[in-house]
């Protein structure tokens, strides 16, 4: 018995970057933004709204991809924090201290378990 099993691109999980951005009113915005898929972008008024946003916006980038035939990207798979500088205040002298995180390695095997297969 063979089973045959669709990757739904939708559920494929990129890193995320989301700033917080003055709109013209004067009023605070969110944007956020899929480095790994050029122009795919939201806002929000707040950070979870920009989130769901570009999750929307994610969905409509890939399906748009699939449509035209053009390749899924793969999700860079460098570490999203690299390193972490702290400002300690209250102290007699303030001093910054410098951490690197080193994030796991991951393949894309590791990010696909059941080694399903992207769309063709």
């Amino acid at each position: 018995m063979t089973v045959t099993m669709r990757l739904d691109p939708a559920a494929i999980q990129y890193g995320t970057v989301v700033r917080p951005e003055v709109c013209t009113d004067g009023s605070l915005a969110y944007v956020a933004e899929i480095p790994d898929l050029p122009g795919c972008m939201s806002h929000g008024s707040t950070v979870e709204e920009a989130r769901q946003n570009l999750e929307d916006a994610k969905r409509e980038y890939l399906a748009a991809l699939g449509e035209r035939g053009l390749p899924i990207p793969t999700p860079s798979i460098d570490p999203i924090v690299t390193t972490i500088q702290w400002t300690l205040i209250g102290t007699t002298q303030p001093r910054r201290e410098e951490t690197t995180i080193k994030a796991p390695t991951a393949t894309i095997e590791s990010l696909n378990p059941y080694g399903v297969a992207a769309p063709a």
